[in-house]
């Protein structure tokens, strides 16, 4: 009996290492999956804060871009006004100085240089437009007999 005491001594000692390998086993899986699962957080917690960091730089360049646009929109109103001015103010003044100095080459010039920076509009047919820069040109002095 010896030997089956002894067999059986083995076979639960083999049992018990057994089962203490796939105890360890276990906890070496479980300490495995913890490690990634504590990576992946680590990691999102970095793309979170990643994340909101760059929403409030967007959200500041945003501001700075409302900010920016709003300033150039009242520049640019104000330049409208102030050109639709001084474009009125010299044909006030022009008309005056046709009548005074028709061949002025100074206000031909005055009179081109308008033309090319406010041009008519492109859908202006261009006999139409030929017709409009003869309005805008003095008319030739008549001789009366």
């Amino acid at each position: 009996m010896a030997d089956a005491g002894s067999a059986a001594g083995e076979a639960g000692g083999l049992i018990a290492g057994v089962v203490a390998l796939l105890y360890a086993f276990g906890k070496g899986t479980a300490w495995l999956l913890d490690w990634k699962d504590a990576r992946a957080k680590t990691r999102a917690a970095k793309l979170q804060a990643w994340h909101e960091e760059l929403q409030q730089r967007e959200e500041k360049q945003d501001e700075r871009d409302r900010v920016y646009q709003r300033h150039i929109e009242t520049q640019l109103r104000r330049q409208a006004v102030e050109i639709r001015v001084l474009r009125r103010a010299f044909e006030l003044v022009a008309d005056p100085l046709r009548r005074l100095e028709p061949d002025n080459p100074s206000l031909a010039q005055a009179q081109a240089m308008l033309d090319r920076a406010f041009p008519l509009d492109p859908a202006t047919p261009e006999d139409l437009g030929s017709l409009l820069a003869m309005i805008d040109r003095p008319a030739p002095e008549v001789e009366v007999l």
